[in-house]
């Protein structure tokens, strides 16, 4: 028999086994019905099994994408303390700053770019 454990509406696993294991915690196992084919990942509503749509997908890795991009702007922010300081001393960083305001922008501007996806994201290089 194969089998297939759900964990929030999603199958996280699939399986074969000769009875129906049991599980706590919210995850539960379901029978899959002779001739169904389900994959990790694929949605489990109303008794049935069905393909996670591209829309799902995108709301699934969205949050994640949103870390890690927070993530690199809280990392870098230190760069503007060194730029305040640089022009208190009259040092002239111009292109290294600029180099960096174009790096926060593309961070900013990569959910809006054709064709992005948060589960494969094209991030921007750091300056140096």
């Amino acid at each position: 028999m194969i089998f297939a454990e759900i964990e929030n509406n999603r199958v996280c696993f699939v399986g074969e086994t000769e009875i129906l294991p049991v599980f706590s915690g919210g995850i539960t196992a379901v029978e899959v019905p002779e001739g169904v084919t389900v994959a990790e990942g694929d949605v489990y509503e109303s008794g049935q099994f069905r393909s996670i749509t591209t829309a799902e997908l995108y709301e699934l890795h969205l949050p994640i994408f949103n870390e890690i991009r927070n993530r690199l702007f809280a990392e870098t922010e230190w760069i503007r303390q060194r730029h305040e300081d640089r022009l208190a001393l009259g040092i002239d960083d111009t292109a290294n700053w600029t180099a960096w305001l174009n790096y926060w922008q593309a961070l900013r501007d990569m959910p809006d770019a054709a064709g992005f996806d948060p589960a494969e994201p094209e991030w921007p290089t750091q300056p140096e």
